[in-house]
């Protein structure tokens, strides 16, 4: 137990609060026994039931006992090593802004397929932090990109191309996970250490106001707060220098996130108030998923972990 204890003292703030939110959430799913197809991810339960809460809420449940432990075990591993680098408050944005964005880019595929005729992803269920997970793989070997990362220990391959080797071999290992999910984190992560999601983030100097602010003074001075670092040139890609606040920030992902949706919502599907939109779901479906029932069940077939 004090092994245990000593281990969890190492772990930064961030990454073991939000570790141990997926933790609670899921004893709460066990012990409630929930209906798993009330939270996934389905793009279409997003587009024509207007249940945005999907795109949050898949992140943190998860299938089985096995699927939440290793996707905590690799958070465990991935948060740590970036909250060191970069600070607390930074990475709480960052898993913030993965969970968001990586549901978006999600649908925005899902919508893809369906135009070129393929409704598999448009019905399909997927949960699980994996996409988060493959956002911060892609940081993280971004830090490294001059070195050689090991494929569980038989092949080194350069680090830039990491993720990308990991996706395919986790696909081929395990071919009933979600690799759009998986891919839609990559895609995320790339777009971040390229900084073209630096708007989404607050600037170096309002990270570090909340680092000395005394309203957060119980935070901040907590011994698992990491503050951010003075001098760290990485900060160029991944944060936005032009001083946007918290507010600002979070007031244009989330409008930029709602006009995506409904302008690919409305070029698809047309516009249709709720009860058409309703009846347009089981038409396109063909049957196999009745608009988003009130009473769902979790089809394997089309049910996948992320």
């Amino acid at each position: 137990m004090s092994r245990a204890i000593e281990t969890l003292s190492t772990i930064p703030l961030s990454t073991l609060s939000l570790g141990a939110v997926c933790l609670l959430t899921y004893i709460v799913q066990i012990l409630f026994n929930l209906n798993l197809t009330h939270y996934t991810m389905n793009p279409r339960g997003v587009l024509f039931q207007h249940e945005f809460y999907r795109m949050i809420s898949s992140a943190f449940f998860h299938g089985n006992l096995m699927h939440i432990g290793m996707n905590m075990l690799s958070y465990m591993t991935l948060g740590k090593s970036l909250e060191k680098k970069f600070g607390t408050v930074f990475m709480t944005f960052t898993v913030a802004n993965s969970v968001l964005l990586t549901s978006v880019i999600y649908i925005l595929i899902a919508l893809g397929t369906y135009t070129v005729g393929s409704e598999k992803l448009m019905n399909q269920n997927s949960l699980g932090f994996s996409g988060v997970l493959f956002h911060l793989l892609v940081l993280e070997s971004k830090c490294r990109q001059n070195t050689s990362q090991s494929i569980f220990g038989m092949v080194q391959v350069s680090a830039k191309y990491y993720p990308w080797v990991m996706l395919v071999v986790i696909q081929f290992l395990m071919p009933n996970i979600s690799f759009v999910g998986h891919l839609s984190g990559i895609l995320c992560g790339t777009l971040q250490s390229c900084g073209y999601l630096s708007f989404t983030m607050p600037s170096i100097e309002y990270l570090r106001t909340i680092d000395e602010s005394e309203r957060f003074r119980r935070i901040n001075s907590m011994p698992s707060y990491i503050k951010t670092p003075v001098n760290n040139d990485e900060f160029s890609l991944f944060s936005d220098a032009s001083g946007m606040g918290v507010p600002s920030c979070f007031s244009h992902v989330f409008t930029f996130v709602r006009n995506v949706i409904e302008t690919v919502r409305f070029i698809i599907f047309g516009r249709a108030d709720d009860d058409e939109s309703a009846e347009q779901g089981v038409a396109l479906n063909e049957g196999e998923w009745i608009g988003i029932p009130s009473r769902p069940f979790i089809d394997q077939s089309r049910s996948e972990m992320a």
